[in-house]
């Protein structure tokens, strides 16, 4: 139902509300790293509620406010979220964990130029504020769409009396499966060298590999386009060698970037030989300033869980290794 003369719209929906347990002493104890690993984090909720057909209505700091179809779906999407946050902490010290707090509520709300607000907004607020540090709190008529659908366990906290409300709200705690999505890495694979080298290049490729199927390329194309804006006028023997891939792979990859009019070559004459120089054309200079951003994005995202000081040492630490090894390959 629509009210003209406001340009409110009302409507009946299921309501999430999230903030960050104890955000103000995460961002007094660190608050790059905090910004840093909620960015990591946000990239998980956002997900999550596009893929349980969610509508993301407003964020402010540490807060999200979301609005689903049906109960259903934003209890599934809150239980997946603390349950893929839960994994993700696990490589988090402690006392840097970022750890969200949901709520849940069915009701009217209203909405103007797509904000939320009214009472059923206002509600899942303040379950939110009931829910336990990692935990869901949903409101008695989210229970009574969900509890014999969903296969949860829910503790009766009984009628909650909550600020700005006359009646008290029924409410409903859900703690996350113990059974976490994703495994964390075993102790017996800490103090082993080849397993952690093998897990972090994984790591590092998912990244690379989720960010170049978005525009339907190779993720080794997104190395060969770097190289080439780094160093324009570079032949395929040089190309080959700066971004470390063999030389049919290099070629394969630049016929395949040549055919997206991604990348040109052009003849150019060094010490009396005609040699072929790669370009990157105008679309290959914008997509390669897209990857860069994402790839900084994904960066934060694999390295979230450390530390300034860490990420400094670990990124010299790997800067040492690649240096060294260049410089052995050079003498052999």
């Amino acid at each position: 139902m629509r009210d003209r003369a406001s340009g409110i719209q009302r409507r009946l929906a299921a309501f999430l509300c999230a903030d960050v347990a104890g955000y103000t002493r995460l961002m007094n104890v660190d608050e790059r790293g905090t910004l840093r690993l909620l960015s990591a984090y946000r990239e998980i909720t956002d997900r999550q509620i596009e893929r349980h057909g969610g509508r993301i209505a407003n964020t402010a700091g540490d807060s999200i406010l979301a609005e689903f179809p049906s109960a259903v779906d934003a209890v599934q999407c809150a239980v997946a979220v603390q349950e893929k946050i839960t994994t993700a902490n696990q490589e988090v010290p402690e006392d840097r964990r970022v750890i969200f707090r949901i709520g849940v509520h069915v009701g009217e709300a209203m909405v103007r130029e797509g904000d939320l607000f009214g009472n059923g907004v206002n509600v899942a607020a303040r379950l939110q504020s009931l829910a336990q540090p990692g935990s869901i709190c949903v409101s008695g008529t989210t229970h009574e769409y969900v509890h014999r659908v969903l296969p949860l366990m829910f503790e009766d906290l009984g009628p909650q009396s909550v600020k700005n409300l006359d009646a008290p709200v029924r409410a409903f705690l859900i703690r996350p499966s113990a059974e976490l999505v994703t495994k964390a890495l075993p102790p017996v694979h800490r103090n082993n060298e080849f397993y952690l080298a093998r897990r972090f290049q994984a790591l590092c490729m998912t990244a690379l590999t989720e960010i170049a199927r978005e525009v339907k390329v190779e993720a080794l194309d997104t190395a060969v386009l770097a190289t080439v804006d780094e160093a324009p006028g570079i032949t395929l023997q040089q190309l080959a060698e700066r971004a470390g891939i063999d030389l049919a792979t290099t070629e394969q990859s630049v016929k395949r970037l040549a055919e997206r009019r991604l990348l040109t070559d052009h003849e150019q004459n060094t010490d009396n030989e005609n040699t072929q120089g790669f370009y990157l054309t105008p679309s290959g200079l914008e997509l390669r300033l897209w990857f860069r951003t994402r790839f900084l994005a994904a960066q934060d995202r694999v390295m979230a869980p450390l530390s300034d000081r860490e990420r400094e040492t670990f990124k010299d630490f790997l800067s040492r290794v690649i240096k060294a090894n260049a410089a052995e390959d050079k003498e052999s």
